[in-house]
């Protein structure tokens, strides 16, 4: 593998920091979104067990991609760039599917626990599974990026747990089962995504 010219080396230690300070950002948030939750938890309902779960995963999930961001700034010091490109992709993956999936899953969950706000409840749900739609469809998302035949099977899989979960919660009905579900369904897609073997970008 040649080394990087000094542009692209340039552009990737852009990159690194970028995606450092994003994640960093997202870690904070969420532990501290999280730890307030675990404050004053036996005054929730019951059914916050599940989102104040995902908003655990969560943190690890950005915790641990900081973590692989930040080591691949070795790789671009000693212009590895495929050694580079394997540590941003699993970065990639580890802070989309086990972060961002399970924070935007977990936010509306949240909200169904503290309140019984019908319009709360509703306008929670509502963003976030019509945000989570727009981005899954709009060409942009890693799930396009990793599952071109797929994608679109994954997004609607994602989108549907989502509405099943929002609606078990409210209805008492296996909510537990379908959170478990979810969580298989999202360990399932990293998994499968860390595996691909292209890491550059489409």
């Amino acid at each position: 593998m040649p080394d990087m010219d000094q542009d692209r080396f340039s552009l990737y230690q852009t990159h690194v920091q970028t995606n450092v300070g994003f994640t960093s950002f997202m870690t904070a948030v969420v532990v501290f979104f999280t730890g307030l939750l675990l404050a004053s938890y036996r005054t929730y309902d019951e059914s916050i067990k599940v989102p104040i779960s995902y908003l655990i995963i969560s943190v690890f999930g950005f915790l641990y991609s900081t973590l692989i961001y930040t080591n691949s700034a070795e790789e671009v010091s000693h212009k590895r760039e495929a050694a580079f490109k394997k540590s941003m992709f699993l970065g990639d993956v580890i802070s989309e599917y086990l972060g961002v999936y399970l924070l935007v899953i977990s936010i509306p969950m949240v909200v169904g626990a503290v309140t019984n706000d019908l319009f709360l409840r509703a306008v929670t749900i509502i963003s976030s599974l019509a945000g989570l739609m727009l981005y899954q469809f709009s060409h942009v998302s890693m799930i396009e990026r990793h599952f071109r035949k797929e994608h679109k099977i994954l997004a609607f899989l994602a989108l549907l747990f989502g509405l099943a979960l929002f609606t078990a919660q409210i209805y008492h009905f296996y909510f537990v089962q379908i959170a478990t579900l979810y969580i298989i369904f999202v360990l399932l897609i990293t998994y499968m995504a860390s595996r691909l073997k292209n890491f550059s970008n489409p």
